[in-house]
């Protein structure tokens, strides 16, 4: 079993199972919140939405990414066979725990925690040793990443379970969508830039240090703040000057000349989702326009769903040995991610028609993702096209 293709490398099963669970997710959450049927379970349900969301289909993705650079940056063969069955499992045990606590089983509450708990950890300890056998410190700020997404699940099973007070939970949440979003930030700026010169002959795109520098602070300052503070504002002035700079960095990329290519714009999609995203936050916290949840939407269903579904498609085929050109058709998973995410955020301005936003989000959302599963199944399930390990 550890010797078939799909554990050869992380973004495999992660890719894979990850995009199934999640269209799995949104379909059962669109259609609970239209039919007003929200789950009962021993979560409260907009927690429990997500934290599945993030703390399951999100962290899958990233681990599938993360772990197979990993191997790159280190030049180790990266975690599979037995070893990646291992961590792979944690996250799947984590997921049907999750699942069974919508039909309240006999089960102590405590295993919700220590079930779900294995799999950051185990993601860590994968990613930690060959970090420091190779001397890669540039990467180790992943270890530390992961490690504050892991206190931030810890805290939502503390919170639900009453050990502290329950509005953590929210914390907990909010601190799991922020870091992921720093994610987005540090391999965003590395990549995009990167993927689109390689690509277009004879453009040059421009990397201001003073901006990189003033981005990861920023951004850093808005996770920070937003964790600690409680009413001040701080963190929503932070976001302001997180949009301003970020919109200055994407604007160095040239994204107006990626419009031919669609492996590229998609990604320069999801990067301007982080800009709207943060000057939404600056318009809830500061000017009180619209509810914060519209702002984190933006980050969630609009830069991490568009950033997922455009790394997934193009690391599938670059990692299994096949040219990055995208089949015919798959272009589709590129405009349903998209338009789910303007909807999801437009529906905040729309009280009137929000169950109904929420629905049709929630439907081209599952279809960009099963877009992805029919046209990459038999990419991640097969050995790679050049005979190559992996």
């Amino acid at each position: 079993m550890n010797k078939h293709p799909v554990w050869g490398l992380a973004f495999r099963p992660f890719f894979l199972m990850g995009s199934f669970s999640g269209v799995l997710l949104i379909t059962f959450w669109a259609l609970s919140f239209f039919e007003g049927e929200l789950p009962t379970s021993f979560f409260d349900p907009i927690i429990w939405h997500a934290h599945e969301m993030i703390y399951g289909f999100s962290m899958a993705i990233v681990a599938g990414f993360i772990l197979t650079a990993g191997a790159n940056w280190t030049g180790t063969k990266g975690i599979s066979g037995s070893k990646l069955i291992i961590l792979f499992s944690f996250w799947l045990a984590g997921r049907l725990v999750f699942a069974l606590s919508l039909f309240e089983p006999a089960i102590p509450p405590v295993i919700y925690l220590l079930v779900d708990m294995l799999f950051i950890p185990g993601l860590i300890f994968a990613l930690a040793s060959p970090l420091v056998k190779s001397g890669q410190w540039r990467n180790i700020q992943f270890l530390f990443v992961f490690a504050l997404l892991a206190i931030g699940n810890l805290i939502i099973h503390l919170a639900s379970l009453e050990v502290i007070e329950f509005n953590y939970a929210n914390k907990g949440i909010y601190l799991g969508v922020n870091l992921i979003l720093l994610i987005l930030v540090i391999i965003g700026g590395r990549v995009v830039p990167f993927f689109t010169a390689n690509a277009i002959a004879g453009l040059k795109v421009s990397k201001i240090d003073v901006i990189e520098k003033a981005v990861l602070i920023s951004v850093c300052s808005y996770v920070f703040l937003d964790f600690v503070e409680k009413d001040v504002g701080y963190a929503g002035w932070m976001a302001l000057f997180a949009a301003v700079f970020s919109l200055v960095r994407l604007l160095g990329w040239k994204p107006w000349k990626t419009m031919r290519f669609p492996i590229l714009w998609i990604l320069h999609v999801g990067y301007l989702w982080i800009v709207v995203g943060f000057l939404l936050i600056f318009l809830s916290d500061i000017l009180a326009l619209l509810p914060r949840s519209v702002a984190i939407h933006a980050f969630t269903a609009g830069a991490m769903s568009t950033f997922i579904i455009g790394m997934m498609s193009r690391v599938s085929l670059g990692h299994t040995g096949r040219p990055l050109k995208l089949a015919r058709g798959f272009v589709l998973s590129y405009i349903f991610v998209t338009v789910s995410g303007i909807i999801r955020v437009a529906s905040g301005f729309l009280p009137e028609y929000y169950g109904e936003g929420i629905l049709l989000s929630g439907i081209f959302w599952a279809l960009s993702f099963l877009v992805f599963i029919l046209f990459y199944f038999s990419i991640l399930m097969s050995p790679r096209a050049d005979g190559r390990p992996g």
